[in-house]
């Protein structure tokens, strides 16, 4: 069964984010989780390599904030008739993640209900606590829900939420459950709409 209630005590945000290194950990202890906010879909380009003696070469690879697979292509090249390609994935994930998928632009104005993907990668099910922080967005119904989240399952969990003025929002939210954490930061732009109000007026001489 999924069970999604509102939280009773305001959450815990990272004010401060860092790059995962290729291999992905959760969050320790009661610290806050690291901030993901790096979302690069290419996370290495290197044109230039040259093999050792025994045919093989290294680069090494720093991993953007994304929860993903990556696809990994290598094309080497020897004189002007030797060639090769090979091809494989790299997947990137914690056992706790959170992602959310907010629009990708906003009216002054206009309220939404932004969807948030809690995922447990773990054998057991995770009671699972979310928070949302935003700025020049306003939270309508609380910022904070708790999450039961099976096993190797994942849970919906929306936040009613609108646009208050023209410019920039920052949003972050965050998922932690005992010593599994996960948080995520997102920035969309406001706009104001070109025509705000329409109306004619006519009349008879």
């Amino acid at each position: 069964p999924v069970t999604v209630t509102a939280a009773t005590t305001p959450m815990a945000f990272a004010e401060a984010g860092g790059g995962h290194e290729a291999t992905k950990s959760a969050g320790r202890g009661p610290a806050a989780p690291a901030l993901r906010a790096n979302f690069d879909p290419l996370a290495v380009f290197a044109p230039e390599v040259t093999t050792a003696a025994d045919g093989t070469a290294r680069v090494t690879v720093k991993l953007p904030d994304n929860l993903t697979r990556y696809r990994l292509v290598a094309i080497a090249a020897s004189g002007a008739t030797e060639f090769g390609k090979g091809e494989g994935t790299l997947t990137a994930r914690l056992p706790l993640m959170v992602r959310p998928s907010a629009p990708r632009f906003l009216g002054f104005g206009d309220t939404f209900r932004l969807p948030v993907s809690v995922q447990n990668q773990t054998d057991a099910p995770l009671t699972v606590r979310v928070g949302v922080r935003a700025a020049n967005l306003a939270i309508t119904n609380g910022a904070g829900r708790v999450v039961t989240v099976p096993a190797n399952d994942r849970v919906l969990v929306e936040i009613p939420m609108a646009a208050e003025h023209p410019g920039t929002a920052h949003l972050q939210v965050v998922a932690t459950s005992g010593a599994y954490s996960d948080a995520a930061e997102l920035a969309l732009p406001v706009r104001t709409p070109a025509t705000t109000e329409t109306f004619a007026t006519y009349g008879v001489i």
